[in-house]
């Protein structure tokens, strides 16, 4: 892909150039165009001056006083018609953020609720990606208690990462109700909300850091019990300990030595960080091997037995082996929810092909 590459970037560089020299062309045109007319007046007003004192109906001074007073009466003139492109990219940059906090409303002061417990409701959840788009996600029903784990399952394009992004706040919700704890998630803390809540996106990235900070979600001086607990429970403790710095091993988001798995198992514990009350991972063993999968099932086994909430997006059958409920996602609209085994014997064919993977597994 290397040449069709280059000859497109260089391709988009020059249509850039091109009009980067239109624009200075223009704003150089009317720089120019300001300048030349101030100096004309400046040297018409001169003349017409120096006349009127040959005439001795004007002093040689009052001549210079009008032209240098005609030059200051213009000056701003100039500097303007220069510095049109900055006020320009002001006027679109206020625009911008005016249409922003339209759209936002004023955030409403309210009493800080205590941290959210593992219960997770929603009712008629709708959720669309702009205004005036048609919804993604719509007519969106479940019910989750402290300890149970939700599988949601369909096609690609079903809608699935953007339920779970809805669920943890990325999404504004348009229609319906989505609470946890009880309460809908505008009305905790953003904070305390986001310290209640693990999220393994499914294009996972690491920040510039080390591992330890990352596990920690960027904290400069993580507690280093809770960043080993969450590597233990993400099965990652012996895999960072293997490498050159152990914790203290630099990353980065563009260049890191680190396979997809490794990544994978380090963003799982960035999840676990913290016992976080609701769990929401995206594919999470998209990249794991079967060593990572088992510890992937164990880290929910052990979220779901301190109380927590757990909702997994998935593929693979075997990211649902510790899923009580299942969430059947069709274009953006859900198609039955239930108990896994009755949902995987009314959807799916192969459910005894499933199950017996399940069995397989756990034993």
């Amino acid at each position: 892909m290397w040449p069709a590459a280059l000859a497109r970037l260089q391709t988009a560089r020059y249509r850039m150039m091109a009009d980067g020299l239109g624009a200075a062309d223009i704003s150089g045109a009317f720089g120019t165009g300001a300048k030349t007319f101030r100096l004309f007046l400046q040297s018409a007003l001169l003349g017409l001056g120096a006349w009127l004192v040959l005439r001795s109906e004007l002093s040689a001074g009052a001549m210079i006083a009008a032209s240098i007073l005609m030059g200051r009466a213009l000056l701003p003139v100039e500097m303007a018609a220069g510095q049109w492109p900055m006020m320009m990219q002001a006027r679109q940059a206020r625009d911008r953020l005016c249409a922003h906090l339209d759209r936002s409303g004023p955030v409403p002061r309210s009493l800080t609720l205590p941290r959210p417990e593992g219960a997770l409701a929603a009712e008629g959840l709708a959720v669309r990606l702009a205004e005036g788009m048609p919804p993604v996600l719509r007519g969106i029903s479940f019910t989750l208690s402290p300890g149970q784990a939700l599988g949601v399952i369909g096609p690609s394009g079903a809608g699935k990462t953007m339920l779970a992004r809805a669920i943890v706040g990325l999404l504004p919700v348009t229609a319906g109700t989505l609470r946890l704890g009880g309460a809908a998630l505008h009305q905790y803390d953003h904070d305390l909300l986001g310290a209640a809540i693990g999220y393994l996106p499914q294009r996972l990235a690491l920040f510039d850091g080390t591992i330890a900070e990352n596990i920690a979600r960027l904290q400069s001086r993580p507690d280093a019990a809770q960043v080993i607990a969450a590597a233990r429970n993400a099965g990652a403790h012996d895999l960072i300990l293997g490498l050159p710095q152990g914790y203290e091993t630099p990353v980065s988001r563009l260049d890191t030595a680190l396979s997809g798995g490794q990544i994978q198992r380090i963003g799982l514990a960035r999840a676990l960080f913290g016992d976080p009350a609701l769990l929401v991972l995206d594919e999470p063993n998209a990249n794991l091997d079967n060593d990572g999968s088992l510890a992937l099932n164990q880290a929910i086994r052990a979220a779901k037995a301190r109380g927590a909430a757990v909702v997994i997006m998935a593929h693979r059958p075997a990211a649902i082996q510790e899923c009580d409920l299942l969430l059947s996602l069709q274009h953006g609209a859900m198609t039955a929810v239930g108990p896994r085994e009755m949902v995987l014997r009314d959807m799916v064919k192969n459910a005894n092909t499933i199950a017996r993977s399940f069995a397989q597994a756990a034993s």
